[in-house]
């Protein structure tokens, strides 16, 4: 069951990029990606289902899932009608944060957790986005600037707790959850570049979604 959840969720999220990059299918747009996003909530049931251990890292992680479930359907409608300054993109952002910020209380409870100079990433990545935000000239995010940079900081502290678990008792399970952290950081970051860089360049989007997913993925099935 979970081998075919996973080919199913690759199936769809080939076909959500077939649709990002049609315009004569982009009005799907929202409904793939919330199919796309349904393929890793049933991965992550999936693989319960097999385990049927840890019900309370489970439950947080469902959490987590749905948050970034409501997200995708946020943003895709954001995309299609609302544009990136529309209350849709606001509570998608919304919802994504929600979602960082409980994938931070789930990886800070992982065994193997201790302060390492890895835990310094959260600074470094909200400079990053500090220097961002100041740059008007080629990141045009207006009201949004000083969301993004709670979100920046929201995002480092996720990655660095994920790969600090991994670093103490390294797993099979650790593993997975720095890579699903690593690759959802890596899309946020994309994301900047897709939605409020200045110079539009096509390949990003694809970047952003498969960074994504497959980071997703890669968390669902630590479930």
């Amino acid at each position: 069951m979970v081998i075919f959840c996973i080919v199913l969720s690759l199936a769809l999220l080939a076909l959500l990029l077939r649709i990002a990059y049609s315009r004569r299918h982009f009005h799907l747009y929202p409904a793939a990606k919330t199919a796309a996003s349904l393929g890793f909530v049933g991965t992550a049931l999936a693989c319960h289902a097999q385990s049927g251990v840890n019900s309370g890292y489970f439950a947080l992680l469902m959490v987590c899932l749905l948050a970034c479930l409501a997200g995708d359907v946020l943003l895709g409608v954001a995309n299609l009608h609302a544009g990136f300054f529309s209350r849709f993109f606001l509570a998608g952002t919304v919802a994504f944060m929600g979602a960082h910020a409980g994938f931070c209380v789930l990886f800070a409870r992982a065994p193997g957790v201790r302060l390492r100079p890895i835990l310094a990433l959260p600074a470094l990545v909200a400079g990053a986005a500090a220097l961002c935000i100041r740059d008007k000239r080629r990141f045009k995010l207006k009201k949004l600037a000083p969301a993004a940079f709670v979100y920046a900081l929201c995002v480092g502290l996720m990655t660095s707790l994920a790969l600090a678990g991994w670093l103490g008792a390294p797993s099979a399970r650790s593993a997975l959850t720095a890579a699903g952290a690593v690759l959802f950081f890596a899309s946020d970051a994309l994301l900047l570049f897709l939605y409020f860089y200045h110079k539009k360049r096509g390949w990003l989007r694809a970047a952003n979604l498969l960074t994504y997913y497959i980071g997703m993925l890669c968390l669902a099935l630590t479930a």
